[in-house]
This record gives structure tokens, C-alpha cells and sequence, in this order.
């Protein structure tokens, strides 16, 4: 493996105002405007363009800036917490679920009413998608295929967050087709899902018993909460994709529009550049270069990858 792609993401969230007072997300849309404008020049400067899920009610109230950041080479796609979107929506009653807890048709209607407000505020559809705190369920993948999406970035291996409909314990590590039926293996839909980048060589436990591993996220302080360098971090996850060789192999980072990174003095904007140069000497010590790009690039690459053949198993 002489390179590795390297796609830079972040969960573009309402603003607390317009969703609910507990909810993630900027305080206003002047600090999710310092934040998505921050990390993409801080991107930009390691030379990493950014991919931006973008909730509906954000699309529509920040469709210049995002429209800006397309023509500067950055991708947008669509992001979704059906709760969040309900309250802003439907005063709270139509969709108070998690993605995951979704039916086949209820993922369905929200998806086209949200998809309808993203093409009203970019001047197209939403090619790429990411559900809120990776929740999905078996029907997710091929609602999305079915509604015209190319791709996204859906899955977090090994996360187990049952309360939020968020697990992915076994699941596929790399970009790959989704599956119709089901959402741990790879298939031959027309989607193509590139999972969130995670060291699985150990599964950490937080406080409020979620599991998950380490990843490419500096919103976590994983040196200070966990003990886990950002070095290991790199060092692991680089490792473990270069042995299992994938046909699209990547590293994945994701952050959240809710951090000052127009703030050198911020912890989570000094955790971004930490993360970004371990993620960089990472690459330089065993020689593979880092390419940036985006989730579209990630998508299309692993929709022309054939779809495996699973021999049967007999138990």
C-alpha cells in the first residue's frame, strides 16, 4: 500500500434554539458558522479538503456557506437525528426516534421530506448521507439505495450504543456496498458505505457503559478520558487497515459543528491538530501517502468493487 485516503468529516447540527435545549449542537448558527469554516481551514492547511453531513434545518439556514464551501472542493451531504428534525418540524410528535428505530416506511417519508428541503436549499439532491450517532437498522441501507443516495458513511464498527439504536459489533471495517438485509456485511446495493475509521485493537467502556473503540475524532479527549494517545490511535487504525489490504482503504475522521476551531486556544481545536499530525507522521513512518478526498470519491470507488461471494455456511 503506497497511499491511503484520508476524508476529513463533520456532522453539521441544528442549533440547541431551533431542536431541543439537550440536544448536541451549536449554541447559535454564528458559532456553527466559526466551527465548519474553522475546520475546513484547518483541513485545508494539512491538505485535506472536508465533508460536511449537514442537518436539514441547518442546510436551509446556512445554504450560502455551504454552497461556498461545494465550489471550494468540499463535499455536503445530508445528516439526520429524526428527533432532532421532528421538534423543528412537527412540534416534537412525528419522528421521535433515533434513525434506527425507524420503519422501513417511516425512513422512507422522512427521508424524502428532508431530501426535498436539502435540494431546496443547494439546488440539488443529497447524494450522501449520515444518520445521527450512526444509528441504523436492517431496512436503512436499502431505503437509502432505493431513494437515490450513492453513498455515505452510516456504520461505526464495533459501537455498541443500544439506547440509541447504534450497533455495529461485527460489522464491516472498510468501504464497501451496503446490503439489502443486512447492515453488518457487504452486498450489492447501489450505496456505498464508507465506515468511521476505529482502532480495534481494544474496545473502550465509558461511564455511562457505551462501548466503542478509539477513532479519529477529537471532540473526545481520548488521552485524558481513556488514556490512548492520539499516536496510538493513528499508529493502530493505519496498521490494521494496511494488513487487511481493502480494496478502498481509508482513514476517516469525524468532529461536530459545535467547537470554536477558529480558536487556537480551544482543547478540541488542539486535539484537531494533534490528531492531524499523528494521523500525518503516521502515514510518513511507514511510508504511505496521505491523499485527501471525500466521501464521494470513497463511495463511487467502493461501488465499482464487485460484491463477494459468501460460500453458505452449514451449521
Amino acid at each position: 500500500m503506497r497511499e491511503i485516503s484520508v476524508v476529513i468529516t463533520m456532522d453539521c447540527e441544528p442549533s440547541t434554539a431551533t431542536s431541543h435545549p439537550r440536544a448536541t449542537g451549536p449554541r447559535d448558527w454564528a458559532m456553527g458558522e466559526r466551527a465548519v469554516l474553522g475546520y475546513a481551514a484547518i483541513a485545508r492547511s494539512y491538505g485535506f479538503p472536508c465533508t460536511f453531513f449537514v442537518h436539514p434545518e441547518t442546510i436551509l439556514a446556512q445554504a450560502d456557506l455551504f454552497r461556498a464551501l461545494e465550489r471550494e472542493g468540499h463535499c455536503v451531504g445530508l445528516h439526520m437525528h429524526p428527533w432532532k428534525y421532528s421538534f423543528w418540524r412537527h412540534e416534537g410528535e412525528r419522528y421521535r426516534a433515533h434513525f434506527g428505530d425507524l420503519s422501513e416506511a417511516e425512513a422512507t417519508a422522512l427521508l424524502a421530506e428532508a431530501s426535498a428541503l436539502f435540494h431546496e436549499a443547494m439546488g440539488r439532491p443529497p447524494l450522501w448521507f449520515r444518520p445521527g450517532t450512526f444509528s441504523a437498522n436492517d431496512a436503512s441501507f436499502r431505503v437509502l439505495a432505493a431513494l437515490g443516495f450513492r453513498g455515505g458513511s452510516v456504520s461505526a464498527p464495533e459501537r455498541v450504543y443500544r439506547e440509541t439504536r447504534s450497533v455495529w459489533s461485527g460489522c464491516e471495517p472498510d468501504p464497501h456496498r451496503a446490503h439489502a438485509t443486512f447492515r453488518q456485511i457487504a452486498g450489492d446495493l447501489p450505496f456505498g458505505n464508507m465506515p468511521l475509521s476505529a482502532d480495534l485493537s481494544r474496545i473502550l467502556t465509558a461511564p455511562n457503559g457505551r462501548r466503542m473503540p478509539a477513532d479519529f475524532r477529537p471532540d473526545t479527549d481520548w488521552p485524558g478520558q481513556y488514556g490512548v494517545s492520539y499516536r496510538a490511535i493513528a499508529e493502530n487504525i493505519l496498521a490494521q487497515v494496511r494488513q487487511r489490504d481493502p480494496a478502498v482503504p481509508v482513514l476517516n475522521a469525524i468532529s461536530h459543528n459545535m467547537f470554536e476551531y477558529r480558536d487556537p486556544a480551544d482543547p478540541v481545536c488542539q486535539r484537531f491538530k494533534v490528531m492531524l499530525d499523528e494521523l500525518s507522521g503516521a502515514c510518513e513512518r511507514a511510508g504511505v501517502k496521505p491523499v485527501g478526498t471525500t466521501v464521494a470519491d470513497i463511495a463511487e470507488r467502493a461501488l465499482r468493487v464487485a460484491p463477494p461471494e459468501e460460500e453458505f455456511a452449514y451449521i
